[in-house]
C-alpha cells in the first residue's frame, strides 16, 4: 500500500473517534461531538477540494479551479447549518467531487488506483455520514 493510501484512511479515524467518545468530546471540550464531526468533515472535503487544483490555463483546469473554490466554499458554509443540513449537504458534496474527479482523471491509466481509493473511502464517510445524522439528528 503506498503513503497516500495509508494516510487517506488513517484520515477516517477522526470520524470514527467522534462516534466513540462522542460523550467525553462534549463534555471536555464543551462541543457537541456532531458539531465536531462536520468541523472535521468540512476541513477534509476542502482538502480534497484542493487536489483539483491544477497549474495548467487550460479550459478543463479553469474549471477544476472554480469548481475546487465551489466546494471549499460550500464546505465552509454547512458550519453554519443546523447539524441535520449539514450532514446530508457534506455527504452530497463529498459525492460531487467524487464525480467531479472521475470525470475528469478517469481516462489515465496512472489514476486507476488513486481513483479506486477515492471511491472507497468517499463511500465509507458517505456512510458514516448516514451514521452520523441517525446517532445525532433522529
Amino acid at each position: 500500500m503506498y503513503i497516500k493510501q495509508y494516510l487517506g484512511y488513517l484520515g477516517l479515524i477522526p470520524f470514527i473517534l467522534t462516534f466513540a467518545f462522542g460523550n467525553y468530546i462534549e463534555k471536555f471540550l464543551s462541543i457537541p461531538a456532531e458539531k465536531v464531526f462536520i468541523f472535521y468533515s468540512a476541513i477534509i472535503l476542502s482538502f480534497i477540494a484542493g487536489t483539483l487544483w491544477r497549474k495548467d490555463t487550460d479550459k478543463v483546469s479553469i474549471q477544476l479551479q472554480v469548481l475546487s473554490n465551489l466546494f471549499s466554499l460550500l464546505a465552509f458554509l454547512t458550519l453554519f447549518l443546523p447539524s441535520y443540513i449539514a450532514l446530508v449537504a457534506l455527504s452530497k458534496i463529498y459525492l460531487l467531487s467524487l464525480l467531479c474527479e472521475y470525470h475528469f482523471d478517469h481516462a489515465a491509466p496512472e489514476n486507476y488506483n488513486y481513483l479506486q481509493m477515492r471511491m472507497h473511502l468517499t463511500a465509507l464517510v458517505v456512510t458514516m455520514h448516514i451514521i452520523a445524522f441517525v446517532i445525532w439528528c433522529i
